[in-house]
């Protein structure tokens, strides 16, 4: 009797919480709430220490302070091309024993690039006709930056293995995956961890879809976890920002 009480008094206390807008998780049980938590989850069960984590679009470090509470025995090597904003994300973590920045782009190419930046710097893309910069407009300027691959950048400074890359490139980031065929080919890539803006490719827009990047990272034994939704937009034609984790499994 006791057991039915409490279940009903949890039934309704839950109840009232999805009411205001509240869902009590179970993170142990369940995936697709926290990527971080996710991605610490899965490295135990697989005994995959998270010790190198590579931010590629970084900005001012958004993510790179996260990595740095996330994972506290993690270096964390952080990429952005852009001067200015590279200037800011050095600045905030000049202090940080663990952080690196690297004044780079990634990509399938090697050389000096155009950069199309816009007001907000969050949204500057090596591609000018990117699904955001399509749907919602604004004047872009040009700014010369520096790409070379994952792979080169790895080989020139011996890196064997990445525990997590994170890549939020304005649909760049399957341009960064294809620069990276080597470590992907070696296994040397843990977690993957990339933004996209819809399943297929939207015509007259470069990028930002998520199965062209599935069909590149399966045959390489990696496979989908979870997709982590940041915003929609309903208003017009919807637009929407998720990004999606990829893993692979020991075999």
């Amino acid at each position: 009797m006791i057991g039915v009480i409490r279940s009903q008094i949890k039934k309704l206390a839950n109840w009232a919480l999805e009411r205001q807008g509240i869902v009590l998780v179970r993170p142990r049980f369940r995936y697709g709430f926290d990527v971080w938590s996710d991605i610490r989850r899965l490295a135990e069960a697989w005994n995959y220490p998270v010790s190198l984590f590579f931010d590629v679009g970084a900005n001012e470090g958004q993510t790179a302070a996260i990595a740095l509470r996330q994972y506290p025995k993690a270096q964390i090597i952080s990429f952005e091309p852009h001067p200015s904003t590279f200037s800011k994300l050095m600045a905030n973590f000049s202090n940080e024993a663990r952080f690196k920045g690297a004044n780079i782009a990634l990509g399938h190419e090697i050389g000096e690039v155009a950069m199309f930046q816009y007001d907000l710097s969050t949204v500057a893309s090596l591609v000018p006709d990117t699904q955001y910069s399509t749907r919602f407009g604004g004047d872009s300027n040009r700014v010369a930056v520096q790409c070379t691959t994952l792979d080169l950048y790895c080989a020139n400074n011996r890196i064997e293995q990445i525990d997590v890359l994170k890549i939020d490139t304005e649909g760049f980031d399957l341009m960064v995956l294809q620069g990276s065929q080597s470590m992907l080919q070696k296994h040397g890539i843990k977690f993957i961890y990339v933004e996209f803006n819809d399943l297929q490719p939207t015509p007259g827009t470069f990028g930002g879809a998520l199965i062209p990047i599935d069909t590149l990272l399966r045959p390489y034994g990696y496979r989908f976890i979870a997709s982590y939704m940041d915003y929609i937009v309903t208003e017009g034609e919807m637009f929407l920002l998720s990004n999606a984790l990829f893993a692979l499994p020991p075999s």
